[in-house]
């Protein structure tokens, strides 16, 4: 139902969730290299929000994966 909400009609196309997943993943590879660290962070908070970006890029990635391997099947 949310996938329904967000992707709406392209729910079966794998693209566009791949494309979401390698962004979650450079953001998460570049931003505490490239950009600095601003305001009260620590980090603890910035391991955490780090963490959240991989997490997400590797859901959205494995979801995209499952997703393509349906349509090959079909």
């Amino acid at each position: 139902m949310i996938s329904r909400m967000i992707f709406k009609e392209r729910v079966g196309d794998p693209k566009p969730i791949l494309r979401l997943g390698m962004f979650f993943l450079a953001i998460a590879l570049a931003w505490p290299r490239f950009l600095p660290v601003a305001g009260n962070l620590g980090p603890d908070a910035i391991d955490g929000v780090r963490g959240l970006l991989m997490g997400l890029a590797i859901g959205l990635n494995l979801w995209a994966v499952i997703l393509g391997s349906r349509q090959r099947r079909a």
